[in-house]
């Protein structure tokens, strides 16, 4: 494909117009299908109401579905009907965790049809560089370790009315992010080993807010003897005084928004982490967009590095080479059998929690008064453990 092609942009959210500004600083045509967006697209995007009013489908050299989680499945189905060899690009997650074997069994039955799900880390340039780097500077070690916390407050975007994904929670969110980035540095086999084995009994801890669903997790378990500790939040701090983040992050600073988002391998003589963007700098700043940070820790010294990577506009890169190649295998659905899983073992005290009562809160920190942290708060300690 080439970037003169024709893109159109199926929900005209926020993603969406991220996706949209992207696909045109490529070079992309773009036109959007949203029967009500909040903002209007420019007089340069084309804009339709629904599917039935695109003239000629076999224009659209690329799809890109943005709308909530849970129509995903629907969407991708109603483009298929209409072209079923479409070239299609679904945001993460690529639907619900529970329509996983329906999208397999759809895209089986139309062998011409394209589709792949955005997930910016999964062929990322700053991951692939620090990769290389645990290669060199350990060589022969195999990695004793895999830690990942990526966090962001996500109330103030529910405050604003952003869509809240209910069937997966922080699942849903930075998770897929996670898995994504444990594949760059965990062997096939292992990785395949985590992603479809069982959720360790006493492996997973979880907190709860309402207005958010599950709004943080904490998962300790080895996999082939390696250690993997993922850990993500979607409500700041408020979260910390029921599930307090791991000590290994707290030497990073956070930028805007609790961000902050950590990929370390340890090895037996050596320790690296990634400080993906944005990098947080003074009063939680963010410092530059688009560089991240390796820190290599060796027997012979610290050293710091920055890496420039753009992620979404080299993920779209990626896409677009990947519809365009003789072959395009089907999305990986492994990370949302894995997320469903973990779901899965926490449901039964999710359920426990909405029967609870407790306050609903949006606020982000600092707006109005502050969440409660201590008994009766929203993030209930009975609730923890799966």
């Amino acid at each position: 494909m080439t970037r003169t092609g024709h893109a159109c942009v199926i929900g005209y959210g926020s993603v969406g117009r991220l996706h949209a500004g992207v696909l045109t600083r490529l070079g992309l045509r773009v036109s959007v299908l949203d029967p009500a967006p909040l903002r209007a697209p420019g007089p340069s995007v084309g804009w339709w109401h629904g599917l039935a009013q695109v003239p000629e489908v076999r224009d659209i050299d690329v799809w890109v579905v943005c709308t909530p989680t849970h129509t995903h499945l629907s969407v991708v189905a109603s483009v298929l009907a209409r072209d079923p060899a479409a070239r299609i690009v679904v945001e993460k997650p690529a639907c619900r965790a529970a329509e996983a074997g329906a999208l397999a069994e759809l895209l089986a039955a139309l062998p011409a049809a394209r589709v792949v799900v955005m997930n910016q880390y999964r062929d990322s340039a700053v991951l692939a560089a620090m990769a290389r780097l645990v290669a060199r500077e350990a060589p022969g070690e195999p990695v004793r370790a895999l830690r990942v916390a990526f966090t962001k407050d996500r109330r103030p975007d529910v405050a604003r009315g952003r869509f809240v994904d209910r069937d997966h929670g922080v699942f849903g969110y930075e998770w897929l992010h996670m898995l994504a980035a444990l594949g760059h540095f965990l062997p096939e086999p292992v990785y395949d080993a985590y992603l479809r084995g069982p959720v360790a009994p006493g492996s997973l801890r979880t907190a709860y807010e309402p207005a958010l669903a599950l709004a943080a997790a904490h998962e300790r378990t080895t996999v082939r003897g390696v250690a993997v500790e993922l850990f993500s939040t979607v409500a700041g701090e408020g979260a910390e005084a029921v599930l307090p983040r791991p000590v290994w992050t707290r030497d990073y600073p956070k930028a805007t928004g609790e961000r902050q988002r950590l990929v370390r391998v340890e090895t037996a003589t050596a320790r690296f982490t990634a400080e993906l963007e944005p990098l947080g700098g003074p009063g939680r700043g963010q410092v530059r967009r688009d560089v991240h940070r390796i820190t290599v820790r060796t027997p012979g010294g610290d050293r710091r590095l920055e890496v420039a990577d753009p992620l979404i506009e080299n993920a779209w890169t990626g896409l677009l080479a990947s519809l365009s190649a003789v072959t395009c295998p089907p999305p990986d659905l492994r990370p949302l059998r894995r997320i469903a899983s973990l779901v899965g073992a926490v449901r039964p005290r999710a359920a426990e929690a909405a029967r609870g009562g407790a306050e609903r809160i949006v606020r982000p920190a600092g707006a109005g008064r502050a969440p409660r942290t201590a008994a009766g708060s929203v993030f209930s300690p009975r609730q923890e453990s799966a």
